[in-house]
């Protein structure tokens, strides 16, 4: 009886612990919802300070794009948007212009009339966390193709996006950024 009672304890100190984590490991879930990339995302300044991760998942109607960045401004406003280069050097400049294989306006993520690379913006809570989860219906978690964001990175902006200002929605300068990868 006294190690059923271990046991079980054990069990559910081990339950409430995986609650509390904010993010995926690769034992936590099941292959056919693990994500297949993964972007380590950074500051820009010189302390280029770790603020969190930003995990990419094919889903039947496109790639859910989901993770959580810390550090922010409590109750500010932030675009992230994926960028075509796979590169986060010169404050980000590395990283070029917004993903966008077919040649479309910036706008609004839920347009399909929008860059590939338009996510919605993130506002972070009284403790300065986002959360982004969002599904792109024309991206792929591919390693290959012309619309695979794998190689490519995912840029924290330091203000809203318009939704409407050209070629980028008047996001102002590039805070963070973060290469696309294997998880």
């Amino acid at each position: 009886m006294k190690n059923l009672f271990t046991a079980s304890a054990v069990l559910a100190s081990a339950l409430a612990l995986s609650a509390c984590q904010s993010t995926p490991t690769k034992g936590d879930l099941p292959q056919e919802v693990q994500p297949t990339l993964e972007a380590q995302v950074q500051t820009v300044d010189v302390s280029q300070a770790h603020i969190g991760k930003i995990y990419f998942r094919p889903v039947s109607n496109g790639v859910q794009v989901f993770g959580k960045l810390n550090g922010l401004n409590p109750g500010s406003t932030y675009a992230i948007h994926i960028h075509e280069n796979g590169s986060c050097s010169s404050k980000a400049q590395g990283a070029g212009g917004h993903f966008n294989p077919f040649g479309k306006p910036h706008g609004n993520p839920n347009s399909p009339e929008s860059h590939a690379g338009d996510l919605p913006n993130i506002t972070a809570d009284a403790n300065g966390v986002a959360s982004v989860n969002f599904t792109r219906r024309d991206i792929s978690a591919d390693k290959q193709g012309a619309n695979s964001v794998y190689k490519r990175a995912i840029v924290l902006h330091a203000g809203a996006d318009d939704y409407v200002s050209q070629p980028s929605g008047n996001s102002g300068d590039r805070a963070a950024c973060g290469v696309i990868d294997a998880y």
